[in-house]
């Protein structure tokens, strides 16, 4: 699995699903365990992660090191337990939106996420039907 964040990210149709944000980890944190959950669940979909050379010139803001490095330590500290818990996940459900809720739940139990982020996705899962979106069909359970 590789760490991708939500800097001149690209979600083509098929994945469009994955643009979600956890909102109960801080946003240094958020986007990192995102692309791994993303990854997880693309597995299923025989879907694939590309990387390319940087097409976006960043200007940062002014901001304090100390600070991000203290809002990071959930991705020091939990995030070789967030790859296990995602390389050793089977999901009991056949259709992707419930696969990205499962996930969620089992993230959930692992204490990685919390209970507002299970009702997140829910909404985010309905709001996805509401407008038409065609989720792609998972064709294997694990990799």
């Amino acid at each position: 699995m590789m760490p991708y964040n939500a800097q001149a990210c690209l979600h083509l149709y098929d994945a469009l699903w994955g643009m979600l944000l956890p909102s109960t980890v801080h946003g240094r944190v958020a986007d990192i365990w995102r692309g791994y959950m993303a990854q997880r669940l693309m597995w299923n979909l025989d879907l694939t992660l590309a990387f390319s050379t940087p097409w976006v010139a960043q200007y940062r803001n002014q901001h304090e090191a100390l600070a991000d490095f203290a809002a990071e330590q959930p991705l020091y500290r939990q995030s070789g337990e967030l790859v296990s818990a995602l390389r050793n996940w089977t999901p009991a459900t056949r259709t992707l939106p419930g696969q990205i809720e499962e996930l969620y739940i089992h993230l959930y139990e692992l204490e990685i996420l919390e209970d507002r982020d299970v009702r997140l996705v829910q909404a985010w899962l309905a709001d996805l039907v509401s407008v038409g979106y065609a989720f792609p069909k998972p064709v294997r359970d694990k990799v």
